[in-house]
């Protein structure tokens, strides 16, 4: 935890070397999402450039507000980076569990499907807490500039 409360960009970079791993590796294969009746296609590649894009973004902050002797808030900044970390990790793991819908039986069918759309809300979910869980970041830099430097 100290490690992560006094240089929490090292975090981001390994995450931003892994998720580049990971897009390059994956090429062009897409991810398809629906969306009520409207489908999104993005290949991994392009998905995990963003993702990287905004760790570095967050990387960067961290760094700034650390070398400019800024004082963060231990807990919001362990906090953030934990989260970020393990949900990440958890949106990348959750796509493995579905089910494949084979015809036959009707029960087992209806079965995979119901299994299927709770595994999407769980990432929906997911998503929405790694999004809300970056205010964090904004209000521990904030709470940082208005006590001022140590």
């Amino acid at each position: 935890m100290n490690y992560i409360q006094n240089k929490p960009y090292f975090v981001f970079l390994g995450l931003i070397v892994v998720l580049l791993l990971y897009g390059f590796y994956k090429g062009n294969e897409t991810i398809v999402l629906n969306i009520h009746a409207t489908y999104f296609v993005i290949s991994w590649k392009h998905l995990m450039i963003l993702v990287s894009f905004f760790c570095g973004i967050l990387s960067l902050g961290y760094f700034g507000m650390l070398k400019l002797n800024f004082v963060l808030i231990n807990w919001m900044t362990v906090s953030h980076v934990l989260i970020s970390l393990i949900g990440l990790f958890i949106v990348f793991i959750l796509p493995k569990f579905f089910r494949e819908i084979v015809p036959g039986d009707i029960l087992s069918v209806i079965n995979d499907s119901n299994f299927n759309q709770r595994i999407e809300s769980g990432i929906l979910i997911l998503i929405c807490v790694l999004l809300g869980t970056q205010l964090l970041f904004f209000a521990n830099v904030t709470f940082a500039l208005i006590k001022g430097r140590s």
